[in-house]
C-alpha cells in the first residue's frame, strides 16, 4: 500500500511499506488497524481496514498536524456511479468517516476531503493517474498561503480550480514547464469533468420536463393541461378547473373572449405550480 505524506516543510513525499508474503496473507484473511511512525518526516499514518471498509486506495498524512486520511474504495462499489469511503484520524487518533459521492463533487466548491477523495478517484481510474500527486502539492501550497491549517481547514469548502490554476502559473513563471504542464493536464481533466457532469443534469432535466396551460372552453369552464415529455414521448392529461358558467359563450367574438381572459387574470387565475406532485398524476412513483 502506497503512502503519501506532507512533511514538516508542508510539500508531499511519498514512501511505502516494506510487506512480507506472510503480511499479505495476513491483509487478505484479517481485519487489522495499524499506526506508522516516520522518524526521520515527523509523520504519524493511523489506518484501518476491515472487510466493511473494502479496498484501500490511498493513505495520506500531514506530519505539521498529526492528521491522516484513508481513501477506501467499498466492496459494492459501482464504477458508474463511484462512491468512496473516507476516514480521517485527528492527532488523538479519533477517527470520523464520510461518504464521497464522486458524481457530486464540484472541484470549484468542494472541501479538501471531497476533492482528496475526487483526485484518488482520477488517478486510480487512470483518468488522470498523477491526480492525486497534483492535488497535494496544491493543497499544501494552499495551506502555506492561505494560513488555513488544522482538522477544521479539511472541511472548508474551496474553489480548487483557481487554486490548481495559481499553482500552474507559480510553475510557469518559475521557468518550471514540465510542472506547468502537469498542472495543466490536472486542470483540463477537472474542467472536462465538470462540464460532463453539468451536461448531465442538463440533459436529464429537459429529458422529463412538465409544461402546463389553461384551456377556456366555449362553455366559459377552464381546464388544466399538463404535458409531459420524457425522451421524446409526450403525455396529456387535464383537470378541470371551474364548470361551465351559466352563460355559453360559443358566439362571443374575439374581443369579447380576450376581454374574458383578461378578466380571469385579474381575478388571479394562474398557472399553479404542480412540479412535486407530476409524477403522481401521471401515474408514475416519486423518483
Amino acid at each position: 500500500m502506497g503512502i503519501q505524506g506532507i512533511g514538516t516543510n508542508a510539500y508531499p513525499m511519498g514512501y511505502g511499506i516494506a510487506r512480507t508474503e506472510k503480511n499479505k496473507q495476513e491483509e487478505e484473511t484479517a481485519n487489522k488497524s495499524w499506526t506508522v511512525k516516520s522518524e526521520s518526516q515527523g509523520l504519524v499514518l493511523h489506518g484501518q481496514e476491515t472487510e466493511e471498509d473494502g479496498k484501500v486506495v490511498t493513505a495520506w498524512a500531514c506530519a505539521t498536524e498529526n492528521t491522516s486520511m484513508t481513501v477506501y474504495q467499498p466492496r459494492d462499489f459501482d464504477p458508474a456511479n463511484p462512491v468512496y469511503k473516507v476516514k480521517i484520524w485527528d492527532a488523538n487518533g479519533n477517527v470520523t468517516e464520510r461518504m464521497v459521492d464522486i458524481s457530486k463533487v464540484d472541484p470549484s466548491n468542494c472541501d479538501a476531503i471531497e476533492m482528496y477523495a475526487y483526485s484518488a478517484y482520477l488517478s486510480d481510474s487512470g483518468k488522470c493517474p498523477d491526480a492525486l500527486q497534483r492535488f497535494m502539492m496544491a493543497h499544501a501550497h494552499h495551506k502555506d498561503m492561505s494560513g488555513k491549517h488544522g482538522q477544521d481547514s479539511l472541511s472548508c469548502k474551496e474553489n480548487w480550480l483557481e487554486i490548481i490554476k495559481e499553482v500552474m502559473e507559480m510553475q510557469y513563471k518559475a521557468g518550471n514547464l514540465k510542472g506547468y504542464m502537469e498542472y495543466k493536464k490536472f486542470l483540463n481533466t477537472l474542467e472536462q469533468e465538470k462540464e460532463e457532469k453539468e451536461k448531465k443534469v442538463k440533459d436529464k432535466q429537459e429529458e422529463s420536463k412538465v409544461e402546463t396551460d389553461i384551456e377556456i372552453k366555449p362553455d366559459g369552464s377552464r381546464v388544466l393541461v399538463m404535458t409531459r415529455t420524457i425522451g421524446g414521448m409526450a403525455a396529456t392529461m387535464s383537470i378541470e378547473l371551474s364548470k361551465p358558467t351559466s352563460a355559453p359563450n360559443d358566439s362571443m367574438g374575439k374581443e369579447e373572449l380576450e376581454e374574458m381572459e383578461e378578466k380571469i387574470e385579474k381575478k388571479g387565475w394562474t398557472v399553479p405550480d404542480i412540479s412535486q406532485f407530476s409524477e403522481q398524476l401521471f401515474g408514475e412513483e416519486p423518483g
